[in-house]
């Protein structure tokens, strides 16, 4: 990555999907480098796609390990003229679960001109408007996936990775409807799928019960397969108050 910036001339920032990569948005290794230079520089060296982009200006730059690349915010938009819908979904899931998802840096960029994808880019930001906070808190995939479903579905906006103080145990509440008294759970195997997180999940959904929470799980498969499902279940839970 820095021999690509290095070989085109001064100025040059790495970008796209380059970026992406470098600013751990995936885990793709592209066979080649993107690049923004601020002219014709690098158009013709083997390995280096030269893209013909507005130049990003100084609030749109970073460097991360010592590479000049484009932020997040400003990464996202290039990508969102590169990448169709469910790519692009991933993109902004992976900058939330990072608690680098900005909408209003993104508008920023949005706004100073027309963008390639920038109608499909929006349209997936929706939902993550109406999120309670500024950059929001998920730490997983699966909320990252179950938490914008939820707001388009036009339900109450959840507060998420709530921390709760019961009997004596602090507890994480991944998305909690305070005033329905409903805690639901993400199940990902990774960190559930043992005997030991089997019984440590069944005393906290005990001891949230017995504090008069309702509670439920859910599950990466669940909010892969059935995605409508699971979010019809929740609108019923949330009614039945």
């Amino acid at each position: 990555m820095l021999a690509a910036v290095v070989a085109c001339e001064e100025g040059t920032i790495l970008s796209h999907g380059s970026a992406a990569e470098l600013l751990g948005l995936w885990g793709k290794q592209l066979p080649v480098m993107h690049v923004i230079p601020p002219d014709w520089s690098g158009r013709k060296i083997d390995g280096i796609r030269w893209h013909r982009v507005r130049l990003p200006p100084p609030d749109e730059i970073e460097v991360r390990d010592g590479i000049t690349c484009t932020t997040v915010s400003r990464t996202i938009v290039d990508m969102a003229g590169e990448s169709g819908w469910s790519q692009l979904r991933r993109l902004v899931e992976q900058a939330a679960i990072m608690r680098l998802l900005d909408i209003q840096e993104i508008d920023l960029v949005l706004s100073r001109g027309r963008r390639r994808g920038a109608p499909r880019l929006r349209t997936i930001l929706a939902p993550w408007r109406e999120t309670r906070e500024k950059r929001p808190v998920v730490r997983s995939r699966l909320e990252a996936r179950l938490l914008p479903r939820l707001i388009e579905e036009g339900l109450p906006v959840p507060r998420t990775n709530v921390r709760l103080r019961l009997e004596g145990h602090l507890f994480e509440i991944d998305l909690l409807w305070e005033e329905h008294r409903l805690a639901i759970e993400t199940d990902g195997e990774e960190t559930h799928g043992t005997r030991v997180a089997f019984q440590r999940d069944r005393k906290r959904d005990q001891i949230l019960t017995a504090a008069g929470y309702r509670t439920a799980r859910v599950t990466w498969a669940q909010v892969r397969d059935e995605p409508n499902a699971v979010v019809h279940r929740i609108a019923r839970m949330l009614k039945a108050t």
